[in-house]
């Protein structure tokens, strides 16, 4: 992260803490996963700053930005990333967003259009009606406790005795994907993991793309690999949102990065050539 900085603002009345690579190009505003941060994005991130001005935010609760005692809505969230934008005074950033971030990006271009340039969602929480989440046979309920219970014992666990588990975990991911990913888990806060536990991970509807007008790409894996949104729910949305893009990038779970980063990458580069112009 050799140029990087960072700076926490207080945005809402909470403290919002952000990376940022810097430079006179078009800015690109990441928003990370539920009990990841914004350090988590430093791959892509590396790879795109030659050409764009990158910022990665804590989420409230993650990292080192502040927590609101229970209060982690997709409404509440939305807010933290409006107030970063208009506090950095960004001219209609693009918003990318992973899983929780995505669901949080999405929400931000539909009621704040004017603020937003374009959106990249790496697979948002959006299931069919019957459709399992992860793609398994677990119930949401069951998800919720294993979720807790891994996210606390990385959370505590010395990094020598973490790696290895995380690897065992997730055994196709490079060490760049690795470590950011681990120390994650130590800086997030109690009373998010808490909050998990009644977490709605099936909130975004369908209908919601209706209101997009900005440019718009969603990237999704392979359901049976554990991605959350299938190729029907996908089709689904495009019948909301025609103009809609998507990036199947086949192989890849939940993690769609992590699993396949060159793939991710060119589709990503492709849609921001695309739109900033």
């Amino acid at each position: 992260m050799t140029g990087w900085f960072s700076e926490t603002l207080s945005v809402n009345n909470l403290k919002i803490h952000y990376y940022r690579t810097g430079g006179e190009k078009p800015t690109v505003v990441m928003s990370h996963g539920a009990t990841d941060d914004g350090l988590c994005w430093s791959p892509v991130t590396e790879a795109l700053e030659p050409d764009y001005d990158i910022i990665m935010a804590d989420a409230r609760g993650h990292g080192l930005s502040g927590n609101q005692k229970g209060d982690y809505s997709v409404e509440a969230r939305s807010t933290d990333l409006v107030g970063l934008i208009e506090a950095l005074r960004l001219d209609k950033p693009v918003i990318m967003g992973h899983s929780l971030g995505a669901e949080t990006s999405l929400y931000t271009a539909v009621h704040h259009p004017d603020l937003v340039g374009g959106v990249i969602l790496e697979d948002p929480p959006i299931v069919l009606p019957g459709e399992p989440i992860f793609g398994g046979d677990m119930d949401m309920e069951k998800i919720r406790k294993m979720m807790v219970r891994v996210m606390k014992l990385f959370k505590y666990l010395p990094l020598f005795l973490a790696k290895p588990l995380a690897r065992k975990m997730n055994a196709g991911w490079s060490d760049e994907e690795l470590i950011p990913w681990i120390k994650s888990k130590r800086r997030l806060s109690g009373d998010f993991l808490s909050s998990m536990k009644s977490m709605d991970f099936e909130s975004t509807k369908l209908e919601t793309f209706e209101g997009l007008t900005c440019p718009a790409m969603m990237i999704i894996g392979d359901k049976e690999k554990g991605s959350i949104v299938s190729l029907d729910a996908a089709k689904e949305a495009q019948r909301f949102l025609p103009a809609l893009k998507i990036s199947h990038i086949q192989g890849a779970t939940h993690n769609i990065r992590r699993d396949q980063f060159d793939a991710y990458v060119k589709v990503v580069r492709d849609f921001l050539a695309e739109i900033c112009v």
